[in-house]
């Protein structure tokens, strides 16, 4: 197969509400991460998290590919963009996540990371020079509502560094919403997170291992590994593979607004797993989070119609 052109192989037609059930696992996924991966930082200082996992996740990605003979050509078009996407997903997200998460709490950092469909749609207004359809305005602004009256029932919310940086990280994983859209239809999803992962994990390991040094290892008990082995595995490998073929069914602004449910997985997560009491102004953010994203949904399918009467 020809790495230069789509993917050709033929494939069955995907339906619409498949592509977005699968979108929400994924989400849902990324919202109970929240949990795991706070308790995994706090046992493991911020540098050997991060060494222990983008190594694993190189290992795992490539022992993967060889298996199942996934390794493919990188044409020479595509490279700088693959780049890019490494630095923005994968240095800026997956990278920055972990220290935003490790400077702040993880309700604080989910509220902050719900905030990238705005900043996908902040992005996509800038490069169409356009203003959004006023009901998708109203949509995405109902679910942010809900998003912070969620996070704000729950607990105070204080601006620090961590919550800055995961300010910015959240711009990058917009940024590399937008710029993986053209590779996902060249390369298949699990290649394309294991060729990302291993350019961002040069930089990283290099900036890591000397840290490893001043962890304290006796430190780390059962449950430290385990969270550790979800966040190498269970977020990024499984999950962000499945986002990038989600991402090729599905335009980055629409179903972006999806993330806006993060604190509220997040929220369940530690309710359920922490046994933490629910507020009610949890179930109100909920409720207009909800009704955000359904309205977000009916805007998307108006777009649809008026594009095929076009």
């Amino acid at each position: 197969m020809s790495v230069g052109t789509p993917l050709s192989c033929p494939q069955k037609p995907v339906s619409r509400a498949v592509v977005w059930i699968v979108a929400g696992v994924v989400v849902a996924a990324w919202g109970v991460n929240f949990v795991f991966a706070k308790e995994a930082l706090n046992q493991f200082d911020v540098g050997p998290f991060n060494f222990i996992r983008f190594a694993s996740m190189a290992v795992l990605g490539w022992a993967v590919l060889g298996l199942t003979g996934g390794v493919t050509p990188v044409r020479r078009e595509h490279r700088g963009r693959l780049v890019a996407v490494a630095v923005v997903g994968f240095c800026g997200y997956v990278f920055g996540f972990s220290v935003g998460l490790s400077l702040t709490s993880a309700f604080s950092a989910s509220l902050l990371l719900a905030l990238v469909p705005l900043f996908v749609m902040l992005f996509t207004s800038l490069e169409r020079r356009n203003l959004p359809a006023p009901l998708s305005l109203i949509a995405v602004a109902a679910a942010a509502a809900g998003c912070v009256l969620f996070v704000t029932a729950r607990t105070s919310v204080s601006i620090g560094w961590g919550d800055l940086v995961t300010l910015l990280v959240a711009a990058s994983y917009a940024i590399y919403l937008m710029a993986i859209r053209p590779l996902v239809a060249h390369f298949k999803p699990f290649t394309l997170t294991t060729y990302a992962t291993t350019i961002a994990a040069i930089p990283i390991l290099a900036l890591t291992a000397p840290t490893l040094s001043s962890q304290d290892w006796s430190g780390v008990d059962a449950t430290g590994w385990a969270a550790m082995s979800w966040v190498v595995i269970g977020p990024v490998f499984v999950a962000w593979s499945v986002w990038n073929w989600v991402l090729r069914h599905l335009d980055a602004e629409r179903v972006a607004p999806l993330l806006f449910t993060v604190p509220i997985t997040s929220g369940i997560a530690a309710s359920v797993l922490l046994d933490e009491q629910v507020a009610g102004g949890q179930i109100a953010g909920t409720a207009l989070v909800v009704a955000g994203l359904l309205l977000n949904r009916h805007a998307s399918r108006l777009q649809d119609r008026l594009e095929g009467l076009s």
